[in-house]
């Protein structure tokens, strides 16, 4: 079990790299910019006000805003395409390139399968937030004394490191849809869906006083990715309830990847015709 985590782990090092500069480049280039154009986000504060900045939960009035609405805000979102992709193919994807066969043949229970996979999903989320918020504070570290603040940078890197349980919802989520849907094709645009649908939904509920009990229901209601958020930090009671439907979908995922008939690309409850 062990060598298949490490085997996991080194199929990854290439995308955990890739991904953990490729997201640096975007706090770095925002947070580096700051102190040029502090005075100008000042006056964007009644554009901020209108429905499709509302939506993003976005502001600029303070660096704060300004960094909660481009950064944390915004990282989350887009780590979230990579665990999509990574939960979807770890399951459904090796399954068409015919490399998940093999490894059900080792001498391994497929729950110890299914669960190797899901912690390398963990791990490779972490260690991408870790580089990030390390480029992020950093950054932040450089241009301090050119902003007026209460933000340290250590705020910053906890704020992005706190993004872990809804990426890793997200990445256990997709998991699931690989075990559970034929192909890999419809789990990554159930996936797809329910990152768009639980960001934009989340948001555009709270803006609508008749929805607003139906935040609850969105998936990224859970983080918070407000000004206030920097300092304060997250909710507890969300961080658990986030890491709640992570569990859930992994058991999910490991139940139906024990049902699986692989190759035949079924619905679960479907079985396999002899031609």
């Amino acid at each position: 079990m062990l060598r298949l985590l490490q085997q996991e782990m080194r199929s990854r090092r290439g995308a955990i790299i890739g991904w953990g500069l490729g997201l640096s480049f975007f706090p770095v280039v925002y947070l580096g910019i700051y102190p040029a154009v502090a005075e100008e986000m000042k006056s964007f504060r009644s554009l901020m006000e209108l429905p499709i900045y509302q939506a993003m939960g976005m502001t600029m009035a303070s660096f704060e805003g300004f960094i909660a609405s481009t950064v944390t805000n915004i990282v989350p979102v887009l780590l979230s395409i990579y665990a999509v992709i990574t939960g979807v193919n770890t399951l459904a994807g090796e399954e068409e390139n015919g490399r998940l066969e093999l490894i059900v043949a080792l001498p391994i229970p497929r729950w110890q399968i299914a669960t190797v996979k899901a912690i390398a999903i963990g791990i490779a989320l972490f260690l991408i937030l870790v580089i990030v918020s390390a480029a992020s504070a950093f950054t932040f570290l450089a241009i301090e004394s050119q902003v007026e603040t209460a933000v340290t940078p250590l705020d910053i890197f906890f704020s992005l490191l706190a993004a872990w349980p809804i990426v890793m919802a997200v990445g256990m989520i997709s998991l699931f849809l690989g075990a559970f849907c034929p192909t890999r094709r419809i789990a990554a645009m159930v996936a797809a869906v329910i990152v768009v649908t639980g960001y934009f939904g989340s948001n555009l509920a709270g803006m609508i006083s008749s929805l607003e009990k139906a935040q609850i229901l969105f998936l990224f209601y859970y983080y918070d990715a407000t000004a206030d958020a920097l300092v304060k930090g997250q909710q507890t009671s969300h961080m658990l309830i986030l890491l709640a439907v992570a569990l859930i979908a992994y058991g999910l995922a490991v139940y139906f990847f024990q049902m699986r008939n692989l190759t035949v690309a079924e619905w679960p409850w479907r079985k396999a015709k002899i031609a």
